[in-house]
């Protein structure tokens, strides 16, 4: 998709080639854009879209959502990221709604994901992680980190939370499912994905038998939102929402922490393994490095607002570029304060699973560093292939030896 800067208004900041892979120089230059004013582009087909790369610029857009609405429409779906479509939000879409509606999915799942519940999860998280680096190391001398170790990982503490069925025998469907997915809106709005289907059967029994699922997914299936039983679209678009971004994006995260940390940080690495108590100010060192969402949020302006200096009309997209506002000093510091990252998002539509993706990081790090200290890539850096074209960053495999 070309997109044309309107004149007067600087040049879209450089992104980097589609052929570059997560190598050489991650660490000192993570990030495809660098953070910039305001720049006004046209799309092909005329859709002016604004895009924000300083973090008080997306801060001042996520955190106003009377201005600025994350709602999709029939009558407004211009190109979204990396030339699709963005189609009409579908029910239980929840990311993708304002105000009450907003607030009340927000409410009806934040149980499960609350900062209490997920620190409280830890020592079980850890086990999990020693299971899969058993499996791993017990499956040969070299192993796909991404495939063997982090997405059996994220997505057994992911269904454990939502309360489905995981064990090494039930899991090859849900890994097969979530195996390279995408994170774009096209899928998430879809209804004939691999990923529907799983969603729809899962709406279908839980709403019939929520006993059998004992967790939040059993829970909201038998509560409702005030008294109101949920529908089977809604709980099955409320069911892909969680599982689909919860097995991407933390998964990935994983894959390239351990990237960039074997590449560029060892001393990190081998610190981990000395001193667990370092992981915590590691990861988020990392989530502030490393921005796994590419392609930017998106929002459409409702009403005229300044932002960063420029006027913003209603009716304008408008795309937060976190990759951008995250660039930040090229020194690796874990333990830096403040924390200011927006590797999460900012204001009332930030990610619901950051409590969650933060133990499983710290977690898996942490146990990687200490079974494997002498863990390495087995194949040159320039061999690995990155994910091009996804909205969620990666590689898709990453070959290690120990």
């Amino acid at each position: 998709m070309s997109l044309t800067p309107v004149p007067g208004t600087p040049p879209l900041p450089p992104v980097p080639s589609d052929a570059c892979p997560y190598s050489a120089a991650i660490v000192d230059k993570p990030v495809p854009r660098t953070a910039g004013a305001p720049v006004l582009t046209v799309a092909g087909n005329g859709v002016a879209t604004w895009h924000l790369t300083r973090p008080a610029d997306v801060r001042a857009v996520l955190g106003d959502a009377a201005s600025f609405t994350s709602r999709r429409g029939p009558e407004d779906p211009p190109p979204g990221p990396a030339g699709r479509e963005i189609l009409p939000t579908r029910p239980g879409m929840f990311v993708q709604t304002d105000g009450r509606d907003h607030l009340d999915y927000r409410r009806l799942l934040n149980h499960e994901f609350s900062a209490l519940r997920t620190t409280a999860s830890a020592a079980r998280i850890t086990a999990h992680a020693e299971a899969h680096v058993q499996s791993m190391v017990s499956a040969g001398a070299t192993a796909d980190l991404v495939a063997q170790y982090a997405l059996p990982l994220v997505s057994q503490t992911l269904c454990e939370v939502l309360g489905l069925p995981w064990t090494p025998g039930s899991a090859p469907r849900m890994l097969r499912v979530f195996q390279g997915r995408d994170l774009g809106n096209a899928d998430l709005n879809s209804t004939t994905t691999p990923v529907d289907h799983l969603v729809r059967d899962l709406a279908r029994d839980a709403l019939a038998a929520p006993h059998r699922y004992p967790g939040l997914v059993g829970r909201i299936a038998a509560e409702g939102i005030d008294g109101r039983a949920l529908t089977e679209d809604e709980l099955a678009g409320l069911a892909k929402q969680l599982l689909m971004p919860g097995h991407v994006s933390p998964t990935h995260m994983l894959g390239l922490s351990v990237l960039v940390l074997l590449e560029e940080q060892p001393a990190w690495y081998a610190k981990l393994a000395a001193d667990p108590g370092s992981a915590t100010d590691v990861v988020e060192e990392l989530l502030h490095h490393i921005t796994v969402k590419q392609h930017g949020l998106i929002r459409r302006a409702v009403r005229d607002t300044a932002v960063g200096g420029v006027l913003i009309r209603a009716g304008q997209w408008v795309t937060c570029h976190l990759d951008g506002a995250d660039a930040g000093p090229a020194a690796f510091a874990p333990g830096r304060t403040p924390v200011t990252h927006l590797a999460f998002g900012d204001g009332p539509h930030q990610c619901l699973g950051q409590h969650l993706s933060r133990v499983v990081l710290v977690g898996g790090l942490s146990v990687l560093a200490r079974r494997l200290p002498a863990l390495r890539l087995a194949v040159a850096p320039h061999q690995l292939h990155r994910r091009v074209a996804h909205t969620v960053a990666g590689v898709t495999s990453l070959p290690v030896t120990w």
